[in-house]
């Protein structure tokens, strides 16, 4: 008898310290079955039916091998389940991922290590989303994440893509993965290169986030702005200090940018919304929306344009007194890094000593493309109301010289508007300049250059020296001439003479900045020193411009104080188009 129960006593022993056991006893409500993986149930998830509805509206698109995204960030509120779910069929547009890999928050910092997966299936009413139990396996192995499906259970970060997933992605395993709180880019980036050397080919992976909580419209619109600063200059050490204000997961943002990174990819914002806007409630409390998706990154073309610059007077004198290095310091920090630098010319660089009768000249030393170069500035105007000041032999002069310097002169003597062709990578950009002050210019000549151009290029700029001075609104005779040149194939409209910044316009497929004002001047009006860099983007088809304010001290622009800086910003888009007032702000455009 005592034999029996010592076996018995054994057996029982044994059981109880089987893994399976010890891993179904830590909990009486985990889901986890004896020697099996667990079950999870997504009933509980508050929302969860909304989903339920939304999935059933699917329809499963045919195949049409799109554009291939690697990555990307989705949002998991349920009151979003319609366009939660027309992410997931832009994903399934291309071919079946082998695995997805989900990304999010431990809402309730469940569980006991910062970052933990599990093995498991999830049941839905479209089929059965179960995880690729080797490589979550080889995950744990790791140590990078350990194996806690108790903190799954209603983990709606994870539960609220498990439907689509079973109706888009019917043959597709996941890797779940959540994080605590804690966890950071340190964590993210091992996470990142681990799951990198394991997974297969063409897995695709997937931050869970939802952004800033509990604030209206408005005060997400700022949140989300600091947070996408925050994106573009990779700050993983203040991303790690967000809180729920900003967004649920830190980690999962790093993941995904670290991801995209590692793979040389290149994320796009494709959707920004907030749920107060999305009901019509924009004074209550919410949650915003932030949506990625990254390709494989496409070649980037940065072509950065200035204002007015004059070499002579008293920026002679100023520089005389100092180095071109330490003059530009301050400028050459926002110019750097740009393919293409382009300013207007205000000065001949001559020794001529013949002087046309003129109220108003302007000749520098021609040492003085030593500024230029110094700022990497590589294509400047040469057709504006002082091409004359010394005549056509100073003009020529000039011409040479920068021509000698590495730097390309655009637009003729006598207004004739002759293309300079710069071929950057897969781009062919195509400039042209005209002025309307010293030779007529007939519109019906700039029309014909421009076509011209257009059949040749892929991006075509048109530099035109316009405008009545120290006007900060353009006119009606340039808004014409420039719809003109857009219509006939000009991207892009770079004006400049007034002295002072004027508007901005987004006209058709074209982009107008109609003064880009002083750049490096002697003026002493508070407007003329008003100055600011734009920095424009070519990736494909998307052109995005970011204004860069600045000031000018002494002949020479500095960084703008972050005071300054909304102001200009303030400024501009009251002289914009009204639909570019928001996006103004924030010192950009998209077109």
């Amino acid at each position: 008898m005592r034999r029996i129960v010592f076996i018995l006593f054994a057996v029982v022993l044994v059981l109880l310290l089987h893994p399976k056991m010890n891993r179904s006893t830590e909990s009486s409500t985990d889901p986890v079955q004896f020697f099996s993986d667990p079950v999870f149930t997504l009933e509980h998830i508050e929302g969860i039916d909304r989903v339920f509805k939304a999935v059933s509206a699917l329809n499963i698109p045919e195949t049409d091998r799109g554009e291939i995204i690697r990555s990307a960030v989705i949002p998991h509120h349920t009151l979003i389940a319609d366009d939660i779910g027309s992410f997931w069929k832009t994903l399934v547009s291309q071919e079946q991922p082998p695995v997805i890999i989900i990304v999010g928050p431990a809402h309730q910092n469940q569980g006991r290590s910062l970052i933990q997966t599990t093995k498991g299936s999830w049941p839905t009413p479209f089929g059965t989303v179960t995880t690729q139990d080797m490589l979550v396996e080889t995950l744990i192995q790791s140590g990078i994440a350990s194996e806690e499906p108790r903190s799954f259970e209603n983990e709606h970060s994870i539960g609220v893509h498990v439907p689509y997933i079973a109706k888009l992605f019917p043959k597709t395993q996941i890797i779940p993965i959540i994080a605590k709180s804690p966890a950071n880019d340190v964590q993210a980036l091992e996470l990142v290169r681990t799951l990198t050397s394991i997974l297969p080919k063409g897995t695709l992976l997937v931050s869970s986030i939802d952004f800033s909580h509990g604030r209206s419209v408005s005060e997400s619109k700022e949140k989300d702005r600091q947070t996408l600063s925050l994106i573009e200059t990779r700050s993983y050490e203040k991303i790690n200090a967000l809180d729920s204000s900003f967004l649920d997961s830190p980690f999962a943002l790093s993941t995904f940018l670290l991801w995209v990174d590692e793979h040389e990819e290149q994320e796009t914002l494709i959707w920004h919304e907030h749920s107060g806007s999305l009901e019509s409630k924009p004074e209550l409390d919410g949650t915003s929306y932030l949506t990625f998706f990254s390709h494989p990154k496409e070649e980037t073309l940065t072509l950065t344009a200035v204002g007015d610059v004059m070499l002579s007077r008293t920026v002679a004198t100023w520089l005389s007194q100092t180095t071109a290095q330490d003059a530009c310091s301050e400028a050459k920090k926002n110019l750097d890094g740009s393919d293409i630098v382009f300013a207007n010319l205000e000065s001949v660089l001559s020794t001529s000593s013949v002087e046309i009768e003129k109220l108003i000249r302007f000749k520098a030393d021609p040492k003085r493309v030593d500024v230029l170069h110094t700022l990497g500035i590589t294509h400047v105007s040469v057709s504006n109301n002082h091409i004359n000041d010394y005549g056509e032999a100073a003009w020529n002069e000039s011409k040479d010289y920068l021509v000698t310097a590495g730097i390309e002169p655009i637009g003729g003597y006598r207004n004739d508007g002759q293309p300079v062709v710069t071929q950057i990578g897969k781009e062919t950009i195509i400039f042209l300049a005209f002025e309307t002050w010293n030779y007529s210019l007939d519109p019906s000549q700039v029309v014909t250059r421009v076509k011209e151009a257009a059949a040749q290029g892929t991006f075509v700029v048109v530099s035109f020296h316009w405008g009545i001075e120290y006007d900060h609104h353009q006119n009606s005779s340039q808004t014409l001439l420039a719809h003109e040149a857009i219509d006939a194939g000009a991207d892009l409209i770079l004006g400049h003479h007034p002295h002072v910044l004027q508007g901005i316009e987004r006209y058709k497929d074209g982009l107008i900045l109609y003064s880009l004002g002083n750049f490096i001047f002697d003026q002493f009006g508070e407007d003329e020193n008003e100055t600011l860099v734009a920095r424009l983007s070519i990736v494909g088809n998307t052109r995005s411009l970011n204004l860069i304010p600045m000031r000018i001290e002494k002949g020479f622009p500095r960084l703008a104080t972050e005071k300054e800086t909304q102001t200009t910003l303030q400024r501009i888009a009251s002289w914009s188009s009204p639909e570019l007032s928001d996006t103004l702000l924030d010192g950009s455009v998209n077109w």
